[in-house]
């Protein structure tokens, strides 16, 4: 399964544009968005033309995001399973792990992926002035319930991958870098593609 990995559009019609072309190219079997979109109706515009499985959650400056699609899932701490893989997306104003761990006491590890808007503390959370914003609750989660992947954004300056022996972290965030990534699962393979900005 190919799964691109974006956050952080902040309302850009170029991001938009690009993004769409990378899914029709590169052969995206699933695209998760990490939120941030910062207008609604400009999301629900984006969510139209989606033509493939989407994932998402909403993201700080994104506000009672709603839509229903045939494509598109907004993941608000909920749980949806997709060919064989459970993606498990949260709200970005609530965090508790013991709470997470519940709704995903059944999930074989292996097959659990876990999108966030907000990174895990200490892990590609880094501002620009030094200082790690991440969640505990985000870090506990994913040690007792050992995801496949985490997705995340938020954190413009600190976009890229970190791999540790069960997880593999990727902060999506476009805002900044222009950097997504597409990563094939089982296989945990990742290709950086740089947006055209």
């Amino acid at each position: 399964m190919r799964i691109l990995c974006t956050s952080d559009f902040h309302r850009s019609d170029k991001i938009v544009k690009n993004v769409l072309n990378i899914i029709k190219t590169k052969n995206i079997d699933v695209y998760i968005n990490a939120g941030d979109f910062l207008s609604n109706d400009f999301a629900k515009d984006f969510f139209k033309k989606l033509k493939v499985k989407t994932f998402v959650v909403s993201g700080n400056w994104d506000w009672d995001m709603k839509y229903k699609g045939k494509y598109v899932s907004i993941l608000e701490d909920k749980l949806e399973k997709y060919k064989d893989y459970y993606f498990f997306g949260v709200n970005p104003d609530f965090a508790d792990a013991d709470y997470f761990t519940k709704m995903v006491k059944n999930v074989p590890k292996e097959k659990l992926i876990f999108i966030s808007h907000s990174p895990p503390y200490n892990i590609l959370d880094k501002m620009w002035n030094g200082a790690h914003i991440g969640f505990i609750e985000y870090n506990e989660f994913v040690k007792k319930n050992k995801p496949i992947l985490h997705v995340f954004g938020h954190i413009h300056e600190n976009n890229g991958i970190k791999k540790t022996k069960n997880t593999t972290y990727i902060n999506a965030a476009l805002a900044a870098s222009n950097k997504a990534y597409i990563i094939d699962i089982p296989s945990k393979k990742i290709e950086t593609v740089i947006l055209d900005a």
